[in-house]
Parts: C-alpha cells; structure tokens; sequence
C-alpha cells in the first residue's frame, strides 16, 4: 500500500502538467484568445516602414489585449516571412503583415503562395502616390506635362522606387496609357536616389509617396503635379487627383500600396473577429491617426468582406496592367 501510495505522489505532478496543459487548449478552443502572445511576423528587414509600422503598433496592440512578438522575416520581397504564416497552424498566435508587393507577386504567378492561405483581416496602412517634378521645370500642372509627355515621344522619363511589376511602376503605365503617350521607366532601389536625380535634372518627373516627398515640396523644391487617388491626400489638400481632371489612371481597379494584417487560412470565427477587433481599434485610435498624419499615409481599418474584396479587385489590376509595360530602364 506504502509503495502504491508513493506511485501516486510521484504521478500527480505529470497529471496535473498535462491537465495543466488540456485546460489551456480548452480554453483556446472555446476561444479563450488570446492566452499568451502572438508572433507578429514582418516579412521585411528591420528599420523599414513596415517594421516601423509594427512597433507603432505593438504598444497600442498590448492595450487592445493582443500582446505581440514581433519577429523579422526578410527575403523574397516579403515571401518568406509570409510562407511563414500560411504554414502556421490556424490558431491566431502567428499573424503577419502583407502588402501590395505580395499580391503583385502572387497576380504575376512568380511564387507559389496564393491569397486563398491567407485570412486578411484589416487594413493597416494605404501609401498614397503622387507624380511629381521639379520645381524648376517647366510643367505647373498635369495638363502641361501630359502635352509634354506626347511632345517628347516616347522619351519623358518616370521614375520610382522600385522595379518592373511594382505599384508605382504599374502607375506609371496606366498613366501613359491614359496619355496614350509612350515613355521611358527609371527604377531605383529606394525614394531618396529617385529625388536626387529629378533634382538633379537626370529625369523628368517621378512617382513617390507623400512619406519620402514632403520635406521637398515644404521646401519648395518639388512640386507634386497629380495624386493616385480617389480622394484628395489630407497632408496635400492642394494636390488634385488624376480623376478631377478626368485622367482615368485605374482603368483595370484599383492599384493602392497598402499593408494589411494576415493569419493563416481557416482561423475561427472567434479567432479571427478578436484579433481584427484589437487591430481595428488600434488603427482607429488617436495615438496611431497622429502617427498616420505624420508620416503621410491613410489609415481606416477597413476589414471583413470589404477587405478581401478589395485585395481581389488589386491583384485583379496588377493582373490587367502587367505586360503592358513600356520601355524600361533600371538605376
């Protein structure tokens, strides 16, 4: 009896360790969410808007309850970090941030990931863009530069931050498809080299975000001609939109840079409606609308159905206007 009475003993604490550990996923899957933290993935390397991004959001996210781990996952213009969520299991403890530049690989058929292992759930950021010149140059507004554009035939420069198949690229094709003009496209590696370079008198004009540009134009050294918007940019209420000068720039749908968070495929309703709960009133709230106007982006929270039709209606643009790019010059 002594020794069976010592089995016990020595049993009971492996019992209650795994009961310990029954009642967690229990809870978790009666939609106890969340019981611990959850691994934030930023598919992008550290110290970049997105990973900025995060960690604005970190603090405000821990508030709302959802405590996050962000981790950095670089590679593959953001596929590796989101192969990442995709392969996570389905329990919202590993969420991540996607964006244009993945449904832009996904529409061209480059990678393997497809938007059906995602579920999107809100819309954190959309980066506006506009086409600027110099401030020295000829061109006061969209109407002079589209005459100039045909003028030139086929030799006015655009350049942007990024390569063939991005969104500022994919712009600047339905720009001149829309002038019915032909032009030469300058990719940079990143905003600052475009500036230099429009400044400088080496291109004609470029497309950027308000982010990288405002510091010129308050200084009067750029001058932003037209935004790719449907509204007018609030830092920028004296930039008109292609549409008030009824110049069709989104003649496929929509084509917007935006970031957006993601889980895995087949999260549960519960799930899925606490971790979009907490993002949304993050977005919404005041300390992340400041951070917004800062730094010139938009931010709504868009969410459910919306969002994913949305994130359709883009990769079904990025699909119409790919190949139909014109001459293509790489810096």
């Amino acid at each position: 009896m002594a020794i069976i009475h010592r089995r016990r003993i020595l049993a009971a604490p492996a019992i209650l360790a795994a009961s310990a550990v029954l009642g967690t996923r229990c809870a978790e899957a009666q939609g106890a969410y969340p019981s611990r933290d959850v691994v934030l993935i930023v598919p992008w390397a550290p110290g970049g808007g997105t990973d900025i991004l995060a960690r604005q959001m970190q603090p405000l996210l821990a508030k709302e309850g959802l405590r996050t781990v962000v981790e950095n996952a670089a590679g593959g213009s953001s596929v590796v970090g989101m192969q990442r969520v995709a392969n996570a299991r389905p329990d919202g403890y590993t969420l991540g941030l996607g964006s244009s530049s993945l449904l832009a690989l996904m529409a061209g058929g480059t990678i393997a990931l497809r938007n059906q292992q995602f579920d999107n759930l809100v819309r954190v950021a959309e980066d506006p863009f506009m086409l600027l010149v110099s401030a020295k140059s000829p061109w006061q507004d969209i109407g002079a530069y589209l005459a100039a554009m045909k003028e030139k035939g086929g030799a006015m420069s655009i350049g942007a931050a990024g390569t063939q198949g991005t969104v500022p690229h994919l712009l600047s094709v339905s720009l001149a498809k829309a002038a019915g003009a032909e032009y030469v496209y300058a990719g940079y590696p990143g905003g600052s080299a475009a500036i230099t370079d429009v400044l400088g008198g080496h291109i004609d004009s470029i497309i950027l975000k308000p982010n990288e540009t405002l510091p010129q134009i308050r200084d009067g050294a750029l001058r932003p001609l037209a935004a790719f918007t449907t509204q007018r940019i609030p830092q920028l209420p004296d930039v008109p939109t292609f549409a008030e000068r009824n110049i069709n720039v989104f003649p496929h749908g929509p084509l917007v840079q935006m970031t957006y968070l993601a889980g895995p495929a087949g999260l549960s309703a519960p799930v899925r409606e606490a971790a979009s709960r907490a993002c949304t009133a993050v977005v919404r709230s005041p300390e992340f609308q400041k951070f917004a106007n800062e730094n010139g982006f938009l931010a709504d929270g868009f969410s459910g159905q919306p969002l994913t039709s949305l994130i359709d209606e883009v990769q079904g643009a990025i699909r119409a206007v790919g190949g139909q790019f014109g001459t293509v010059r790489t810096r």
